[in-house]
């Protein structure tokens, strides 16, 4: 917990009822993004944004919070809460033109951004398809993380294709939790076979969950599917940028 200065004034923002700036009743209208009630004290406001997934209320509610303290009106910092787009390949939705949906999150796979994006896609109705590389640095043991992740593919998605080195983990977990071994595709390193397996896949209406380690360059497969054209083969990348 970060000390408070002296005499600095402290406010508390998230979704508990002790909360100076809260939400509830928090409603994913997908592909729009996300409809909750904000509390300020006693007063209640309904925000709508197009930001996508649960954990993207409290970015809200620290503007919210900031906006307040500076003295602001909360009409136009709503307003700009609602104007605000996804930032590219974070929980940002992209139609394609088969009329599918890819729910684009490659931009980097720490464990909690994975959840992060499991969570909205288990709230989204359709047939649902996630596409997982590599976690980055996960905090602990490897195996019972992938196999944990496995079990949660297999209790939301309808087919998976895994991408990088751990498809065994992956794979024990989700047959474990009942996923049949034809719901599940190894990719390995190639983002060509990840492409072809969706490919063979996608339905109209589908949402394609995008999710990779950064150095995958997992954007790669975004990209093809919007029908660009991708020629780098390149199976790690540490470039910035």
């Amino acid at each position: 917990q970060i000390p408070i200065p002296p005499g600095a004034r402290h406010i508390r923002f998230g979704f508990a009822p002790r909360c100076d700036i809260r939400a509830s009743d928090v409603v994913v209208e997908w592909p729009h993004g996300l409809r909750f009630t904000l509390h300020v004290g006693a007063d209640r406001h309904v925000v709508q944004t197009s930001l996508q997934g649960r954990n993207m209320v409290y970015p809200i509610l620290a503007m919210v919070a900031v906006a307040l303290a500076r003295g602001r009106e909360l009409e136009p910092a709503l307003a700009a809460a609602a104007a605000v787009q996804p930032a590219v390949a974070r929980l940002q939705p992209v139609r394609l033109p088969d009329g599918a949906l890819l729910l684009r999150d490659e931009h980097k796979s720490s464990l909690e951004t994975i959840d992060a994006a499991l969570d909205l896609l288990s709230q989204i109705q359709a047939r649902r398809i996630v596409v997982l590389g590599d976690i980055s640095e996960p905090p602990g043991s490897q195996g019972p993380i992938y196999r944990r992740l496995g079990g949660r593919i297999a209790a939301l998605a309808d087919y998976a294709v895994f991408v990088g080195e751990h498809f065994r983990q992956y794979a024990r977990g989700a047959k474990r939790a009942g996923m049949p071994a034809d719901k599940l595709f190894d990719a390995g390193k190639s983002l060509d076979k990840a492409v072809a397996a969706i490919r063979r896949q996608l339905q109209p209406g589908d949402v394609v969950l995008i999710k990779g380690r950064n150095t995958q360059r997992m954007e790669r497969i975004s990209l093809v599917l919007m029908g660009r054209t991708v020629n780098c083969k390149i199976v790690f990348c540490n470039a910035m940028g």
